[in-house]
C-alpha cells in the first residue's frame, strides 16, 4: 500500500509541474504578442498636406554631414513643391534624393533626403520657406520642418577664434645641387667667350686695318747698303755679288711695276717693261744691259773686274732712284703681272 501510494504521489507531482510550465508559456505569449502585432499605417487627411521629418544630428562640427529626411503626404492629383535649400556657408547642400512610396489610402507619399553641412559657427535654420501642393486650382501649404544646425568648434574653449597669420615660406632643398648650376654657367660662359673670340679672330683683318705696304725703293736701298757692307766687291766675289744684286733689282721691279720678276727670265722682263710709259729709252737700255750682264756672270761664268762690279752697283742704285714713286704715293703690291704684261698676254 505504501509503495503504491508513493508511486501515485510522484505521478501527481509531475502532472502539476507540467501544468505549471504550460501556464507560464501562455503568460509569456500573452505578454509579447501585442509587440508583434503588425503596425497599422498612419492615417492622414485626404484633402490636406501633411509633413513629417527626421534628422540624425543637429549638433555638428564644421564640415560634418547631416542627414535630413522630409516626408510629405498629399492627394494623388496634387503637385508637390519644395523650397530651395542652401545659404552661402551657413547651410550647404551636399546631395538631394527623392522617391515616391505607394500607399493604399489614396494619398501620395513623397520622401526627400537631404545631405547638409555648414562651414560657419553658430545656429543656422535650414529653411524658412514653405512646402506647397497644387491640387486643381487650390494650393495647399505647410511650413518646412524647423531644423536648426548647431555648428560648434573643434577647438578647446580657451582657444582663440582669430585666424593666425600664415607661417613663413619654408625653402625646400633643391633637387639639383648649386654647384651643378654654377658649373653649367661657367661652361656656358667659356663657350660663349670662345665663340665670340673666334668670330673676332676671323674678322681681325676687318677690325684692324692693314698698314700700308712699305715703298719698294726703300727696301731696295736698304738691301743695296747691306750688300755693300758684305765686302763682296773688295773680295772680288763676282758670282754671289751679281746674284744678290740681280735679286735686289728683280724684287724692286716686282714691287714697283707689279711684275713677277723673281720668277721671270730676262727676256720676259724686258718685253713687259718695253711698253711701260713710266720708263724712258735710256732706263730701258740700262735695265736690259744690267740684266744680260748678270746672266753672263751667273750662267756663263763671266769674271768682270771690280770697276765693272762697282759700275753695276751704281747703275742699279741710280735706276731705283730714278724710277721710284713720286712723293708718298705707294700702290698696293699684288702678286700679278702689270698692265703691260697683261696686254702682252692678250
Amino acid at each position: 500500500m505504501i509503495s503504491l501510494f508513493s508511486h501515485k504521489g510522484t505521478k501527481t507531482q509531475r502532472r502539476q509541474i507540467f501544468l505549471l510550465f504550460v501556464a507560464s508559456c501562455l503568460c509569456v505569449n500573452l505578454f509579447f504578442l501585442p509587440g508583434c502585432k503588425k503596425e497599422e499605417p498612419k492615417v492622414f487627411p485626404q484633402d490636406q498636406l501633411s509633413i513629417e521629418y527626421t534628422v540624425n544630428n543637429e549638433t555638428i562640427m564644421i564640415g560634418d554631414p547631416v542627414e535630413l529626411v522630409v516626408t510629405a503626404y498629399f492627394p494623388t492629383n496634387g503637385t508637390l513643391g519644395l523650397p530651395e535649400i542652401g545659404r552661402e556657408k551657413d547651410v550647404v547642400l551636399l546631395k538631394r534624393d527623392w522617391a515616391n512610396i505607394p500607399r493604399e489610402d489614396g494619398l501620395t507619399q513623397s520622401e526627400s533626403r537631404y545631405r547638409l553641412t555648414s562651414f560657419r559657427l553658430g545656429e543656422h535654420l535650414v529653411s524658412t520657406g514653405q512646402i506647397t501642393c497644387v491640387v486643381g486650382g487650390e494650393t495647399l501649404t505647410a511650413d518646412f520642418p524647423p531644423v536648426t544646425l548647431s555648428v560648434i568648434s573643434s577647438l578647446p574653449e580657451e582657444a582663440s577664434l582669430e585666424i593666425s597669420d600664415i607661417k613663413p615660406v619654408h625653402k625646400l632643398t633643391p633637387r639639383i645641387p648649386d654647384w651643378v648650376w654654377i658649373s653649367l654657367l661657367a661652361v656656358s660662359g667659356a663657350f660663349l667667350a670662345g665663340f665670340i673670340a673666334s668670330k673676332l679672330w676671323r674678322n681681325r683683318e676687318k677690325l684692324i686695318p692693314t698698314p700700308p705696304p712699305r715703298p719698294p725703293h726703300l727696301a731696295a736701298f736698304e738691301a743695296l747698303e747691306a750688300l755693300r757692307n758684305k765686302g763682296l766687291l773688295e773680295q772680288g766675289e763676282c758670282n754671289p755679288f751679281y746674284t744678290e744684286l740681280s735679286l735686289i733689282l728683280r724684287t724692286y721691279l716686282e714691287g714697283r711695276f707689279r711684275l713677277n720678276a723673281p720668277d721671270e727670265t730676262t727676256e720676259e722682263i724686258v718685253i713687259e717693261l718695253s711698253k711701260s710709259p713710266e720708263l724712258n729709252g735710256a732706263q730701258r737700255n740700262i735695265l736690259q744691259d744690267f740684266m744680260r750682264q748678270a746672266d753672263m756672270v751667273k750662267f756663263a761664268k763671266g769674271h768682270p773686274d771690280r770697276q765693272t762690279m762697282e759700275a753695276a752697283f751704281d747703275t742699279t742704285k741710280q735706276f731705283v732712284s730714278e724710277t721710284k714713286y713720286a712723293g708718298d704715293a705707294v700702290p698696293q703690291i699684288g702678286n700679278r703681272k702689270s698692265e703691260i704684261g697683261n696686254q702682252q698676254l692678250r
